[in-house]
């Protein structure tokens, strides 16, 4: 490919991708669609970086916000993409320092054999570091520094409810050989879809949204820099309030908002205490948030399977419900 025919071929995927409505992206454990899209926002909102598909190559760009000038591009053999980590094409895969990008091979299909992901400097997309892993993964998030990318592991090929957090160290391109676990809580009680996130503003917290699975819809916050993680209970909405929802950061940045998909606040998560109450009520604490966490449980277990038959079959997406230590 020429120059010349590189550099038509690179405007016109930085038009496409300018007036494109979603994000082309794949981090999930099923196919989500790979097409043009608004790719990932950097932390400091100067610029958004796309990857496109070309054939049999891929095409990484940071596209400036302010008139839409593609900064710099690189171009990659293989199939790469941003990182989707919602049902709504919520997209990740920058570091919260904006140095490191990182790119997934989008799967097909489930399960898959290995993934491979592409790890670039932020400011300079040339040479990636290459990430074959043996295994289904999907990308899960970045530490602050760059440091450290979580991912999940997704162990049993029949059913892609069964996963487990892992974190790979970037700098010595190694896998913990130890998941992200606490033996304080059960994995198995906490299933859903994941809705949509949102990042606390020193990019610490990555805060996403369930939908329960049937049962009690929560927030899975990921520590991304202590590599721990914690569950928030929501008894305050239902499974189907989740749909089309959103989260936000509070205007004094101490808080979590959940608004659902008709701008209704439904929640608030107090950044400290990492407990949900309903707007204008006191986050519970102590033993009374563990009686409301227990009576939720039984609950949204009763109503479990009910709404998986609803769901026609769908397998969900477990996330390990587990305190931070």
């Amino acid at each position: 490919m020429t120059i010349r025919v590189l550099t038509c071929l690179i405007a016109t995927l930085a038009v496409a991708a300018a007036t494109s409505p979603r994000a082309g992206a794949d981090g999930l454990p099923v196919p989500v669609e790979d097409t043009f899209g608004e790719g990932v926002v950097a932390p400091d909102g100067a610029s958004r970086f796309v990857s496109i598909g070309a054939g049999a190559t891929t095409v990484v760009m940071r596209i400036s916000l302010d008139g839409g000038k593609v900064d710099d591009y690189t171009t990659v053999d293989g199939t790469y993409t941003i990182p989707a980590i919602a049902v709504d094409g919520t997209a990740s895969g920058v570091s919260a320092d904006g140095e490191t990008l990182a790119l997934i091979n989008p799967r097909r299909t489930f399960p898959r054999d290995d993934t491979d992901f592409l790890v670039y400097e932020a400011n300079r997309l040339r040479k990636p570091m290459a990430i074959h892993l043996e295994g289904d993964f999907s990308f899960d998030a970045l530490s602050p520094d760059g440091e450290t990318m979580y991912l999940v592991e997704y162990t049993n090929p029949r059913d892609y409810d069964d996963y487990q957090v892992r974190s790979f160290d970037l700098a010595t391109e190694t896998l913990d050989p130890e998941p992200i676990l606490d033996s304080e809580e059960d994995p198995d009680e906490m299933r859903g879809l994941p809705q949509t996130r949102v990042t606390s503003p020193d990019g610490r917290w990555e805060y996403t949204l369930y939908d329960g699975g049937g049962g009690e819809p929560f927030i899975h916050a990921l520590d991304v820099v202590e590599g721990a993680t914690v569950c928030i209970d929501l008894p305050m909405i239902s499974p189907g309030k989740t749909y089309g929802a959103t989260l936000e950061i509070g205007d004094d940045g101490t808080s979590v908002e959940l608004f659902d998909n008709k701008r209704v606040r439904r929640a608030v998560v107090d950044a400290d205490s990492l407990e949900a109450s309903e707007p204008g009520s006191p986050p519970l604490e102590g033993e009374a948030a563990d009686a409301d966490k227990t009576s939720g449980i039984s609950a949204g277990l009763i109503a479990g399977g009910a709404a998986l038959l609803s769901l026609g079959g769908l397998a969900l997406i477990r996330r390990s419900r587990s305190r931070a230590a």
